[in-house]
């Protein structure tokens, strides 16, 4: 008798571990694998600002994926996606299982969501789309609309050309910026510069002159050909990122470029592995203040030789592009402005990647530092009497609040238990208030 009971308790407790391993089996393959039931993979935007109804399938290559913001549908799909201009600290789908990618776009330098550069919360993340070369689907050039642009003589002026103009400085500078608080100083040094050398200033920032009424729209054609014949004129353009990040390069490095104008660049610390030639801009970096950047430019406007001596990527027509990683990067990279073939938009990109990722990597393999990234001390550039930008001090308290929300956000992700806005604020506030901010999240 004692044997037989022996025996049923053993089946039972066989029957039981059976039971929870095809239960398991069945809801991995039901939930994350509905592609064994000729489903597509689905994948959802976890976005609050996307007020309208999305919910598209398309083909990625060999695989067919569903593309929503229906956040019902999460519980099935195989992978969520942020846009990081868009998060909000207490919006996010947890509980979150194991199998599930989370996958993050962001092209823009971290003013907008200070905590998103944070290893804290980018090491949630199995997936990412960022400036950096790092990142798994890397936007670093994604400004440069071809190889061909920068080649091309379509805006080019002659040295003779542009001296031509007599109403304006030998050394002729244009400054056309909107955006006028930043973490790199920008207005600051620009400011400086003036002191010294007439700068022709458009947009919001500092602005002396008015553009012609067809160029006012800038912001929304930056390569426009009407804009592109007007600031060609130039011998100089500022150039000045909003935020010094390695490989954060926008159109102010490559639109000058593409003129022929030459860029006074301040602001990612890699510029130099990515201009065409070895000598094709003008480094702020490279010059103690402005007064001796204004001496080194007024040497350049007066000499051809060494003014054009910039422009090899326009006159050198049997080698214009010397630099090989930006050639590689140009046959290679996945995603630029300049692309109008069919489904080409970042965001289409940006879709099929995390949807071949799911169905082909491991999940094991999360997002670093290098992904993104950016310094918590905000950079700007050298100015005199090591004078410090208006706000710095402003955006330095953003970046180390944003150092703290990464820090919530990650142990709060460590729960894997749903949390809403009120509580994050109150988190964040007892934090501060507590001068609490600095502790470290376990690694």
């Amino acid at each position: 008798m004692r044997l037989a009971q022996r025996y049923g308790i053993a089946l039972v407790a066989l029957l039981l571990v059976g039971a929870t391993v095809l239960f398991f089996w069945s809801e991995n393959m039901m939930i994350y694998d509905n592609t064994q039931f000729n489903s597509p993979v689905e994948l959802v935007w976890w976005s609050r600002d996307m007020s309208w109804n999305y919910d598209e399938q398309r083909q990625c290559g060999i695989h067919t994926c569903r593309i929503t913001n229906k956040r019902s549908r999460r519980p099935l799909a195989r992978g969520v996606l942020f846009y990081g201009s868009n998060i909000k600290t207490g919006d996010f789908p947890l509980p979150r299982s194991k199998q599930q990618v989370w996958a993050l776009l962001h092209e823009e330098s971290p003013r907008n969501t200070p905590f998103v550069s944070n290893k804290e919360f980018l090491r949630h993340f199995h997936f990412t789309s960022t400036f950096s070369r790092y990142s798994n689907l890397p936007l670093t050039t994604m400004y440069l609309p071809s190889g061909e642009a920068l080649t091309s003589k379509d805006y080019y002026v002659t040295f003779g050309g542009k001296s031509r103009y007599g109403y304006r400085p030998s050394t002729s500078v244009v400054f056309l910026q909107s955006d006028c608080d930043t973490m790199s100083g920008r207005e600051d040094y620009v400011k400086e510069l003036m002191k010294h050398l007439p700068i022709d200033s458009y947009g919001s920032c500092l602005r002396n002159r008015d553009l012609p009424e067809r160029q006012k729209d800038y912001l929304n054609n930056l390569y426009s050909p009407e804009l592109l014949r007007f600031l060609s004129e130039y011998k100089f353009m500022i150039a000045i990122e909003n935020a010094a990040c390695p490989d954060y390069i926008t159109e102010k490095f490559w639109r000058p470029l593409i003129m022929g104008v030459i860029p006074i660049y301040f602001g990612s610390p890699t510029i130099k592995d990515w201009e065409p030639n070895n000598k094709s801009a003008i480094f702020v970096n490279d010059f103690q203040n402005p007064q001796a950047l204004v001496k080194y430019l007024n040497k350049l406007a007066d000499n051809q030789e060494l003014y054009d001596s910039y422009r090899q990527h326009k006159l050198n027509r049997r080698n214009p592009i010397s630099n090989k990683k930006l050639l590689h990067n140009l046959v290679t990279r996945q995603y630029h402005m300049g692309d109008s073939s069919p489904e080409a938009s970042l965001f289409e990109k940006f879709e099929c990647a995390v949807c071949y990722h799911v169905i082909n990597t491991a999940r094991n393999v999360r997002a670093d530092s290098r992904h993104y990234n950016c310094p918590l001390e905000p950079v700007y550039a050298k100015m005199e009497g090591q004078k410090i930008p208006q706000n710095v001090a402003d955006w330095r308290a953003a970046m180390e609040v944003g150092q703290c929300q990464a820090k919530i956000l990650d142990e709060f992700f460590r729960r894997n238990i749903g949390f809403n806005d009120a509580e994050f604020d109150a988190e964040l506030n007892r934090r501060i208030e507590g001068n609490n901010c600095s502790n470290s999240s376990n690694t």
